[in-house]
């Protein structure tokens, strides 16, 4: 199988956010990475699952796009993972005849449309213990709508998809944009996933957060040279912490799982 050089960076970019930044923060959380079950929900090229792997953990993952599937196939190496190719709204989930201590969704959520129904299927891979990792770039933040992907300079601003009507109407119009990148853009936009709002959803889904980790700059941004950096209680700020905060990772359990007080 041919892997363009592209790709190739992707697959690293991805083995270095989970490996110097995801991984870290949940061991600070206080989950190990020795002997634990992973499933990564939307699993891209498969770096990240990669780097949890080398890390101690017994991987599984999956991805709506077939391609993606076959290119973490191709660049797992001599480990040992097993990927499928899945979609979340199916009734039939992939490796849903296991449960896991961690399901991870870096960077998945934000584009979902059935959000509630999602996190209650996710409850469905956990062991009694397990714990869920969701990390998403605030819709409100400076590439909340993931713009970044388009080609027309203005519309790579920062915080260009907050101006009325540039991404629902002018968008759409401007030559050589990549339709599949503007439609995705456009339901970012619609789906305006903020971090109160997941904070709302997962409160009102059954589930506890446990911690919270916001970025002024995102460890995904790596890729473009930055070096990430901690909100700190900026995060929790109001208005402000959604504006800043260009990455948040959130650490759940169902709130079955709550200790009594």
């Amino acid at each position: 199988m041919e892997i363009s050089s592209h790709t190739l960076r992707y697959w690293q970019y991805e083995y270095d956010v989970a490996a110097k930044y995801m991984i870290p923060l949940l061991q600070h959380w206080g989950l190990s990475s020795h002997g634990v079950s992973m499933i990564d929900v939307g699993c891209g090229e498969g770096g990240g699952v990669c780097a949890m792997h080398d890390s101690g953990m017994q991987c599984v993952g999956f991805d709506l796009e077939q391609h993606r599937v076959d290119m973490a196939r191709a660049l797992q190496g001599e480990r040992i993972i097993q990927w499928d190719l899945g979609n979340l709204y199916s009734t039939t989930l992939p490796f849903s005849d296991r449960h896991y201590d961690l399901v991870v969704l870096h960077d998945v959520f934000e584009h979902l449309e059935q959000k509630q129904e999602v996190l209650e299927k996710l409850k469905g891979y956990m062991k009694p213990e397990g714990r869920l990792m969701i990390t998403f770039p605030p819709y409100y933040s400076a590439f909340g709508a993931h713009q970044q992907l388009c080609r027309s300079p203005f519309m790579r601003l920062p915080f260009a998809h907050l101006v009325p009507f540039l991404v629902s109407h002018l968008l759409p119009r401007l030559r050589g944009e990549i339709p599949d990148f503007v439609a995705e853009v456009q339901k970012l936009a619609r789906l305006r996933m903020g971090m109160r709002m997941f904070e709302r959803i997962a409160r009102e889904g059954g589930w506890r957060i446990l911690h919270k980790k916001g970025y002024l700059i995102s460890p995904n941004h790596i890729r473009f040279g930055f070096r990430p950096t901690g909100a700190g209680m900026i995060a929790n700020i109001p208005v402000l912490g959604e504006i800043l905060c260009t990455g948040v990772a959130y650490h759940c359990i169902p709130d079955a799982q709550a200790p009594l007080r």
